[in-house]
């Protein structure tokens, strides 16, 4: 389906990490571990090599040699898929490409047999993409996300304000121009205690026809459709969820939605960087984004009347009302609706698009492993990057697809901790629930325990949609979620924090990640010290060589605010 790989394949890693040094965000996962590879490759201690020699690995062999598979589209899901192809050319030599662009574009070329994958939000029965495929195709899931509405704003004192309250009113007034500064009272009821400035509110809003602009359009749509659906026919748009945001083409629009201040954006990358340039920006990007510049993302109301973040727990929690049809497409209104308080009622999953038994044998083979690998060990980064990993029964259908995959070695018949060390899969993170997927029943659901402590004035809640009712004079309370921490014993806050400032894998991570031994026979200690060598040099040398500056780590915030 694409152009044919070099067969150099140290000339590969070596322009795979120039194109990624070159992407913009300086704090960036994936330039830092690709980088690492290339080093790595030139200077791994001989202990190492002999170590990864020694070890008996449950993945498909190593397919270095085998050709560069070519994939673009999301940009949701952008940051996550860069991270996996660095991890897997460092680990198993295989060459994945990634072109970020957007979710029709990767439908059109894909359909257009441009791409080996595509990766998008929205599937071709939503009529956004103009072409569609004359082959067999599949759709797997590869991550779960959530759209974060980031913003940048201080307040009259010059302070950053962390911790701003939303609704899916105030969302749908905002975003058509009907709310035009951040102390408009209704803002204003719903943040008692917030100092918020007298400064216009600067909509990032997305070009180019992006799977953000559907999943946003589509939760305005269904909360608030007697606001938004008349703000897109005024702007000769249908009304609903749409890829392409309803702004005016030809100029002029009716002096009810005052568009004045607006700034387009192409692209997830580019509305990022324009929020966190400028003080009062807003806009709606998967929370890699965020992450990445170290901005907050605002609380927003749920089903339950409670305000919650995009986390990795909140995410899942919220994707357990999401209802999968056969084809693994997703219906989002049961997230919309979702009761639980922790739910996040904006998160969706992405989706890989491959062929079903037509590509090449070796072209399958690469992709196969590549699929295997992102729903198993790539899925333990995805909290760190901004996401929410796979549940069990999505894995279980990746593997299925991989079976359908022409050339691809056959995956395992299930997914447990001892072939999949995917965070749900293997218990390091307690499985909140799982999706139903249409004509099943969804999983088991795993309720996180909550505490309640107080706030301060002013109670920070709201009947839905309204922004009204809000208490003086009282001690409000703040119910803070909690999860089991990942190395055992209590609890931890969740909240908007990477695990590491500089964006780079923890050592013990990145010593599983380039020498393979994260789920296999235990090394020697001769093995182990040689592996902690070689992730010393990978964690300093790209530092130094590329001259990244630390950016510091966001204040952990509290995962839900309730009444």
């Amino acid at each position: 389906m694409s152009m044919d790989a070099s067969d150099d394949a140290s000339a590969t890693s070596a322009a795979e990490a120039s194109h990624l040094v070159r992407q913009g965000g300086a704090g960036r996962l994936r330039r830092s571990v690709l980088a690492a590879a290339v080093i790595l490759g030139i200077i791994a201690p001989a202990s190492v090599v002999a170590a990864v020699g020694a070890t008996s690995f449950s993945a498909a062999p190593a397919l270095a040699n085998g050709p560069l598979i070519n994939g673009g589209g999301s940009s949701y899901a952008a940051v996550a898929i860069d991270q996996w192809r660095a991890e897997i050319l460092s680990i198993d030599g295989d060459n994945v490409n990634y072109n970020t662009s957007s979710s029709v574009i990767g439908l059109n070329e894909f359909a257009q047999n441009q791409l080996d994958f595509g990766a998008s939000e929205i599937g071709y029965s939503t009529g956004q993409a103009s072409n569609t495929p004359t082959e067999r195709y599949q759709y797997l899931p590869d991550v779960a996300g959530a759209t974060c509405l980031m913003y940048n704003l201080t307040d009259i004192t010059g302070h950053p304000i962390t911790q701003l309250l939303l609704n899916s009113r105030l969302l749908a007034e905002m975003f058509s121009g009907q709310i035009k500064f951040w102390d408009d009272p209704q803002i204003k009821a719903l943040n008692g205690g917030v100092l918020l400035p007298h400064t216009p509110i600067a909509v990032v809003w997305r070009t180019d026809a992006s799977g953000d602009n559907y999943l946003f359009s589509e939760y305005l749509a269904f909360e608030q459709a007697s606001i938004w659906n008349p703000f897109a026919k005024s702007m000769l748009y249908p009304p609903g969820a749409d890829a392409v945001f309803p702004y005016p083409q030809q100029g002029g629009y009716p002096k009810k939605y005052d568009l004045t201040g607006w700034i387009g954006a192409q692209g997830s990358d580019i509305a990022s960087n324009d929020v966190a340039a400028q003080n009062g920006a807003i806009t709606y990007v998967e929370t890699a984004y965020a992450y990445e510049h170290a901005k907050p993302c605002a609380y927003i109301e749920n089903a339950s009347g409670h305000y919650v973040i995009p986390t990795e727990e909140n995410d899942a929690v919220a994707l357990e009302g999401a209802e999968l049809l056969p084809d693994l497409e997703q219906k989002l209104q049961g997230v919309y609706t979702n009761p639980l308080s922790d739910a996040y009622p904006i998160s969706a999953y992405s989706y890989l698009i491959t062929e079903e038994g037509t590509e090449t044998p070796q072209k399958g083979a690469v992709l196969g492993q590549f699929i295997e690998f992102l729903a198993c060990r790539g899925q333990d980064s995805a909290g760190q990057l901004g996401y929410s990993p796979l549940p069990p029964n999505l894995v279980q259908d990746d593997f299925n697809a991989v079976d359908r995959i022409a050339g691809a070695a056959k995956a395992p018949a299930k997914p447990t901790a001892a072939n999949c060390p995917n965070p749900y899969v293997d218990g390091e993170t307690p499985l909140p629930g799982e999706p139903g997927v249409e004509g099943s029943n969804p999983g088991g659901v795993t309720t996180p325990t909550t505490t309640t402590v107080p706030t301060g004035s002013g109670s920070k809640t709201g009947s839905k949609g309204s922004g009204h009712h809000h208490k003086k004079g009282h001690t409000s309370t703040t119910t803070v979620t909690t999860q089991p921490s990942k190395g055992g014993g209590g609890g931890v806050l969740t909240g908007p924090t990477k695990s590491s400032s500089s964006g780079i894998i923890p050592g013990y991570k990145l010593l599983q990640a380039v020498t393979g031994l994260a789920g296999h026979a235990g090394p020697s200690g001769t093995m182990l010290w040689g592996g902690l060598v070689a992730s010393l040099i990978v964690l300093v040398l790209p530092a130094v060589l590329l001259g990244r500056r630390r950016r510091a780590t966001p204040k952990a915030l509290p995962a839900r605010i309730g009444k």
